[in-house]
């Protein structure tokens, strides 16, 4: 039996640094040895019964995922007692009495840990959220085919990151051999880093680069971390020219992202872009039954309709305020009812006023102005209207949720950088014009009321 060469075992350890947790690379990696049998097949020496049975689940797939990605092969990978050192190997556990059978350690964290409750089942569908959904659904189904890659946005809470766990699970049980990898943008730059600092880029690199489906939450985190963005860029790049599946999430849309280099943000806008808003109160409503069914038993509906009116922010929040109520009333031993709910949630903030819509704020400016909406919405934009469309534009910017994209298609299909630059005109003339800076405050005070 030859052992592998040193170059190639330091290759194969650098990679399971890499991806598994240090404690777990600390106490079981250390002192592994490996050794070559024959061109098919590698032996690895344990000290124990015990030590082959756990490092057989612990480790038989990270090697082979090494020795793939690595040597390009898949050997068999034999774990036996004998031939370690006893030294060198972790202390042998006290006996234990069987049965029970001893605990093995704490395993290391899987690629990714999702929310068992995170399912398309488990997802309200409704009017603020029905596109996204839709693509989710279809990703899931028929990976790096149509939406690819998908890029969904929207606020905090609102049901992101649901939408990406469910793609994972949908994607699983489909095909549960296929390679999902999802984590946090954090992770990501934090896995850099530390790959970086150990000189483990390579491993690092084979981890996302060979992932059939590789789906990153909070892409925004990339802001001002220039080495995360190439690497990403890189990795991006990689996966869709091999025809696999990048799926993103973010809470606003990859234009408006500041910092983002312009390489990354034409290939997320490559794709397909989907937004989440707040629900309404329908869905809001559906969302409550749903819950309160599951955990609860006869919660009124009177009691879920008034909590839907009371938190309109987000799906977090909204949940949070159900389970208040009926913990309160379990803690109080009181029934659940209407006046409970109002004092349970008597701080609640009281709902904001509807938003305004594009509609009716070209409308105040186009009255303002003495011009007509059509004027203001026209793909000719003249001299005369110039003011007009642009202050209107910064007050659109300023008073909706809609990203530059979105607001050009109300102003003559216009691109996102004429739209940024009617905004950041508007906003020089505020600083300099004390006449535009009072038209602008007039107009802010007309269409809020104030």
């Amino acid at each position: 039996m030859t052992p592998l060469t040193v170059q190639e075992t330091e290759r194969i350890l650098s990679f399971l640094e890499a991806r598994l947790e240090p404690k777990v690379y600390d106490t079981w990696c250390r002192s592994l040895r490996i050794e070559a049998v024959d061109d098919r097949s590698v032996r690895v020496p344990t000290a124990n019964p015990y030590y082959r049975s756990w490092l057989e689940k612990l480790l038989k797939k990270p090697l082979e995922d090494a020795f793939s990605e690595l040597f390009g092969r898949v050997p068999e990978i034999v774990f036996e007692v004998g031939g370690t050192d006893p030294a060198s190997a972790p202390p042998a556990p006290a006996p234990l009495p069987e049965p029970p059978v001893p605990a093995p350690p704490a395993a290391p964290s899987p690629d990714f840990v999702f929310n068992p409750a995170y399912t398309f089942e488990n997802f309200i569908a409704g009017p603020s959220n029905r596109m996204a959904y839709a693509a989710a659904v279809a990703v899931s189904e028929n990976p790096a085919t149509l939406y690819n890659p998908l890029f969904i946005h929207g606020g905090v809470g609102l049901g992101k990151t649901h939408l990406l766990q469910a793609i994972c699970d949908g994607i699983l049980k489909r095909n549960p051999a296929a390679k999902v990898l999802y984590l946090s943008c954090e992770d990501f730059v934090n896995g850099y880093i530390y790959a970086i600092q150990k000189k483990s880029l390579e491993a690092f690199r084979a981890r996302h680069r060979n992932a059939d489906v590789l789906v990153v939450d909070d892409i925004h985190f990339l802001v001002d971390k220039e080495g995360s963005q190439e690497e990403f860029f890189h990795t991006f790049n990689t996966l869709h020219l091999a025809g696999r599946q990048v799926i993103l999430s973010s809470d606003q849309p990859a234009q408006d992202i500041r910092s983002l280099k312009q390489q990354l943000l034409s290939r997320f806008r490559s794709g397909f872009d989907a937004k989440i808003m707040p629900p309404t109160f329908e869905t809001r409503l559906a969302i409550l039954r749903k819950k309160a069914d599951a955990k609860w038993k006869d919660v009124p509906q009177d009691v879920l309709a008034f909590i839907a009116s009371a938190v309109e922010t987000n799906i977090r929040e909204l949940e949070g305020a159900l389970t208040k109520v009926m913990g309160y009333a379990a803690l109080s031993g009181r029934p659940v009812g209407l006046d409970l709910a109002r004092e349970v949630l008597r701080d609640t903030p009281a709902p904001s006023p509807s938003p305004l819509t594009i509609a009716e704020i070209q409308q105040t400016v186009a009255r303002y102005f003495n011009k007509k909406v059509t004027e203001l919405q026209s793909r000719r934009w003249t001299k005369s209207t110039s003011l007009a469309r642009q202050v209107c534009i910064y007050l659109c910017r300023k008073f909706t949720g809609f990203s530059l994209s979105e607001l050009g298609s109300h102003f003559g299909d216009k691109d996102h950088t004429t739209m940024l630059y009617s905004i950041r005109k508007v906003e020089k003339l505020i600083a300099k014009n004390p006449t535009i800076r009072g038209d602008v405050e007039r107009l802010v005070r007309e269409l809020t009321g104030k």
